[in-house]
């Protein structure tokens, strides 16, 4: 049977009724035109309509069929009464959605036309879904895309910078519906150390006495536990770099606590004077503090490298030898160093190397000392490689703590970007152990507190010398500064010009004697003398000890007698009755007595 125009226009009709009856009860768009965006959502189109539909019915049926007009009144009037109002709320809250909708939703719709080109600008819409309160954006994907040319990237950038702040996405490429979910990354939450940390405290003191041998507590990290670090294998050698204020006193009174705890040796220099001499006293620490004695901070690092030196021989011996730990602190390093090479250049001879060895005895007690038990902590307010001898020393500080420092310090030392902020807090320090980067509080307490309780640990566990094979050099007394003591300067500004004058009209310094009056043979005084004489000669004269100038420029310091160990050379040099010395081992070497007499003021009228 042929099909006729009209059975094609019916066809097309019940087809066209039933797309718009399909439309209607589903609540989509009646028209070809998609519903703007932040409408009422599809599915309350529906349930209206389809109320509409409902009511529209029964009012009829009863207007119409039963006749029950008052009824269909009342009923239209207080569904207006109810509709009104939920008509109103529905609106207000649209509105809100609507938006929300055209003020993040549809532009962020349109901006995604590069990253995903398949769809158009109503798919993109329906693929994107951000609620109300932005908790997550949730787009849709379509088939076959996988974030080519890097659009993967491109979406998370858009996102974050319509949402703001710092997102992260979830995708689902491998099963249907393919989509990815972007959610906001919780900020994570700033963990600082303790501002302040007792060392006497419960927790710092369980801790000690959980470290073993060589390992000690060096402060309280951000979590607020104990952070322990052990002086032995590569981290054997410690170095501070911190600035005025930053805690370095109390660090070091800490430690010296620790190690007295663990019954180590400390040989203490601080030309400061203020660190460390709160444990003067206690067994067993040797402190050097006097920045006029110069030459005893030297010693001590001399014997310290005599100390490694016989511990590697015993160690060889014995290879399974263990020793107590022996700890050389230098505080204030940088000015120990300019203080050490004033003195060196002051008291080389002529044929001494120009730089100062005693950072030559440091280098050797690093890279030498760790397999004996000998170690070191420097304490730098800068950690300039010039700091430590220019001679590659900083690079064996495997564990630096700085605090209080600035960028250029950062960068001298650690060398990584960006550089960290640096707290400003008496205490709070920073320990670099290669990549790692802890903050820290150390612990605090009173010096006087720290000293007490290092005696109550030496009387309880003992002290014992068995590993020393000799013993550090005793300390000079202290030389009073010079604007404190009460003597006149032998040779001063005014005084030398007319001295070397009067050296050269008696040809070159020659002195005249003036001849006492003599005694005769036979005469009392004259046998007198004899007996003397003969007596002298029976008794044997011990040696007279002989000095550097520099030694004897500082005993006759103490003796109110100011004269530079420089101008002796030039004194020596130039005077023929500048007393003769001794040559020793290429030295010029001089008895004190000897060249006192030459400096002493003549006291005769």
């Amino acid at each position: 049977m042929a099909r006729t125009e009209m059975d094609r226009q019916i066809e097309e009709g019940v087809e066209q009724a039933a797309v718009f009856v399909g439309r209607f009860v589903s609540g989509a768009p009646m028209g070809e035109q998609p519903r703007a965006p932040g409408g009422i959502p599809r599915g309350v189109h529906a349930l209206l309509r389809l109320a509409v539909v409902a009511w529209a019915g029964w009012g009829a049926w009863m207007w119409w069929g039963l006749h029950e007009h008052q009824r269909v009144i009342r009923a239209a009037v207080i569904t207006a009464c109810v509709a009104a109002p939920l008509a109103l709320i529905l609106a207000l809250r649209g509105r809100t959605r609507r938006r929300h909708m055209r003020s993040l939703v549809l532009p962020m719709a349109l901006a995604m036309k590069d990253m995903l080109p398949a769809w158009d600008d109503h798919q993109r819409l329906r693929a994107l879904t951000i609620p109300l309160d932005r908790s997550f954006v949730k787009i849709r994907l379509p088939d076959g895309w996988h974030g080519q040319d890097g659009h993967k990237d491109m979406l998370r950038e858009l996102v974050q910078d319509r949402m703001g702040g710092q997102w992260s996405g979830e995708w689902n490429l491998k099963s249907y519906p393919f989509s990815v979910v972007f959610t906001p990354q919780k900020p994570r939450p700033k963990l600082e150390p303790p501002e302040t940390v007792d060392f006497f405290d419960a927790a710092v003191q369980q801790a000690i006495a959980q470290c073993k041998p060589g390992q000690l507590v060096l402060g309280i990290d951000e979590r607020h536990k104990p952070v322990f670090k052990s002086m032995t294998g590569e981290t054997a050698m410690w170095a501070l770099s911190v600035g005025s204020g930053g805690g370095k006193s109390s660090f070091l009174q800490m430690i010296i606590t620790q190690l007295v705890g663990q019954g180590a040796t400390v040989v203490g220099i601080d030309v400061k004077m203020a660190s460390i001499i709160c444990f003067e006293g206690v067994p067993g620490v040797h402190l050097y503090t006097d920045p006029g004695n110069v030459g005893d901070m030297r010693s001590a690092i001399k014997w310290v490298a005599r100390e490694v030196e016989a511990r590697n021989y015993v160690k060889k011996k014995d290879p399974g030898k263990n020793f107590d730990r022996l700890t050389l602190i230098l505080e204030e390093g940088n000015e120990f160093g300019d203080a050490s090479k004033a003195y060196w250049n002051d008291t080389k001879e002529k044929g001494d190397p120009a730089g100062d060895p005693i950072w030559g005895d440091i280098a050797s007690v690093m890279r030498m000392g760790r397999h004996v038990n000998v170690t070191i902590i420097g304490v730098f307010q800068d950690l300039r490689e010039a700091a430590v001898g220019s001679r590659g020393l900083r690079n064996m500080f495997r564990l630096i703590l700085m605090g209080n420092y600035n960028a250029n310090q950062w960068k001298m030392i650690v060398n990584t970007t960006p550089v960290p902020e640096s707290i400003d807090r008496a205490g709070r320090m920073m320990i670099i152990e290669g990549n790692r980067r802890i903050w820290i509080q150390v612990p605090y307490a009173d010096p006087d507190a720290f000293r007490d309780h290092s005696l109550k640990l030496r009387q309880e566990r003992g002290y014992s010398t068995e590993d020393l094979y000799g013993t550090p050099p005793s300390a000079s007394p202290q030389r009073l500064p010079s604007l404190l003591q009460e003597s006149t300067p032998l040779l001063t500004k005014e005084a030398a010009p007319a001295l070397e004058a009067a050296d050269a009209e008696d040809g070159g310094g020659v002195v005249t004697l003036v001849k006492d009056e003599e005694a005769e043979p036979g005469d009392p005084e004259f046998d007198e003398d004899l007996d003397e004489l003969a007596d002298d000669e029976d008794e044997e004269e011990p040696a007279a000890e002989l000095l550097a100038l520099a030694e004897i420029s500082r005993r006759l310091a103490e003796e109110g007698i100011e004269v530079s160990a420089e101008l002796m050379r030039q004194h020596k040099r130039r005077r023929a009755d500048f007393p003769a010395g001794e040559t020793v081992d290429g030295k010029d070497l001089f008895t004190y007595e000897a060249i006192a007499g030459y400096y002493r003021p003549d006291t005769a009228d």
